[in-house]
């Protein structure tokens, strides 16, 4: 994947596909890879530009706490790197989700749609920071891949992952092998630490889609429903049955196609 410099910091990137672009934001120590099931989708529809943010993937990771600014000035710095003169539409999950509140807020003339998935207006990033600890530092690796899915899914697909060895490789791939660090998790999540956007979500004037899951173990559903009374052109739909990771794994293809049935509404 092709990397640009902002500053002192290399950035992954990748850009796929024509037409209107849609700018990716995942969450807190995801890579790109965890657009698996949607870039393959978006790409024939759209140019799909997904960065790994500081501090996972491919790009830099300095070793000190980060700020919201330094996601959106990097992420900005991109596009016009890219020579992307056209509004962006914005997908963020959980993390990814907040970078994309705080940047629609920064530069609104940037930004035609919004879609908000399992993410807030604020999180305490301090309970699954010690929750990780645990995982990355006193467990096995198949035992904290276990856990992992815990977080992330549902019980009903935890199951059915453990009865689809396929699906079970797929997935031990992207958060059994993670390369995210417990030193990343901590300056990632710093960005969030006392920041909450409730108070300005009313100057948010683009439509908006907000997906969440109802089983969401990490961000409860009721902060997708905050997001929807604070957002005045929202829109919110709940997925029964769904955990955190669900929207981008378990029946990607019914995600997919809700998120793009909202953005067709809006290109040209």
């Amino acid at each position: 994947m092709p990397l640009f410099k902002y500053k002192e910091i290399e950035i992954n990137y990748i850009k796929r596909g024509k037409g209107e672009p849609l700018l990716m934001f995942q969450g807190l120590g995801q890579t790109i890879d965890s657009w698996t099931f949607q870039l393959p989708f978006f790409k024939r529809k759209m140019m799909v530009i997904a960065l790994d943010n500081r501090g996972v993937g491919g790009s830099s990771r300095p070793d000190y706490p980060y700020t919201m600014d330094m996601f959106i000035n990097e992420s900005k710095a991109l596009l016009d790197y890219l020579e992307i003169s056209d509004k962006v539409h914005l997908i963020g999950v959980s993390l990814g989700g907040m970078i994309a509140q705080n940047f629609v807020l920064k530069h609104p003339e940037l930004v035609k749609t919004i879609t908000l998935l399992a993410t807030a207006s604020h999180l305490d990033p301090g309970p699954l920071l010690d929750r990780y600890r645990i995982i990355m530092e006193e467990m096995e690796p198949e035992d904290a891949f276990i856990s992992r899915l815990e977080l992330m899914f549902s019980d009903k697909f935890i199951k059915r992952v453990n009865e689809d060895r396929k699906l079970y490789d797929t997935l031990f791939d992207k958060l059994g092998k993670s390369t995210t660090r417990m030193q990343d998790y901590k300056n990632r999540s710093a960005a969030v630490k006392g920041l909450n956007t409730a108070d300005l979500l009313h100057a948010i004037s683009q439509p908006t889609l907000i997906l969440a899951g109802s089983e969401d173990k990490l961000v409860p559903v009721e902060e997708s429903k905050i997001l929807h009374e604070k957002i005045p052109n929202s829109t919110l739909e709940i997925i029964e049955g769904y955990g955190h990771g669900s929207l981008l794994v378990e029946d990607f293809q019914k995600v997919n196609n809700t998120i793009w049935n909202f953005i067709e509404q809006y290109i040209g």
